[in-house]
């Protein structure tokens, strides 16, 4: 391995400290989402670690085929202290610009959507709503109109049987209507008392 693609490697692994601490205190950030959540909170550590070891071995990779020496090790431990020293509460606050700049866009985004889609539907379903009910308040009272109008001439034809019926007629109707009465009235009592009695 030349002196090139040792100082490069090198510089790689700098670089590569560097990133590991920035995705270190972006991982710890969001990590209080599903810190409560204890076989989460360990799958998504070790998915976390793993991805970074992947990463990092994928850039070595490219620069020196993959070898590892001592001073990979030291590298990148130099670039992960100079993060901290250097950067850390630099990109911890440019973090939390980002975050809050994301969150306010997607409320923005939430808004809009809602102002220019869901409102609208709720609106127009509102006043199909009330348009229906209009609508089926406008028919029932035309079918109430039009039953009447329909029932008139044969309640004055009704009327007008009656009054030509002799009074004999009328006498036994009354009776016969009486008779059905007492028969009615009766079987509501038997049903009544078969009710208690089941009780």
């Amino acid at each position: 391995m030349t002196l090139s693609v040792q100082f490069a490697a090198i510089l790689l692994m700098m670089a590569g400290g560097v990133y590991v601490g920035a995705a270190i205190d972006t991982f710890r950030r969001f990590e209080r989402s599903w810190k409560h959540r204890v076989l989460f909170s360990y799958g998504m550590e070790i998915s976390f670690w793993l991805l970074q070891t992947l990463i990092l071995f994928y850039l070595l990779y490219k620069v020196n085929q993959g070898e590892l020496r001592f001073y990979i090790f030291l590298a990148l431990l130099c670039g992960f202290a100079t993060y901290k020293a250097l950067f850390e509460h630099l990109y911890q606050r440019l973090l939390e610009k980002l975050i809050g700049f994301l969150i306010a866009l997607y409320r923005f985004f939430a808004r809009l959507f809602n102002g220019l889609i869901i409102q609208p539907i709720i609106w127009l379903f509102r006043l199909l709503l009330m348009l229906l009910t209009g609508i089926g308040t406008v028919l029932i009272w035309l079918l109430t109109v039009i039953g009447k109008v329909c029932v008139f001439p044969f309640r004055l034809l009704l009327q007008l049987i009656w009054m030509l019926l002799p009074k004999a007629i009328k006498k036994y109707l009354h009776t016969l209507a009486g008779f059905y009465s007492k028969i009615k009235n009766m079987l509501r009592k038997w049903r009544q008392f078969m009710h208690k009695k089941r009780r």
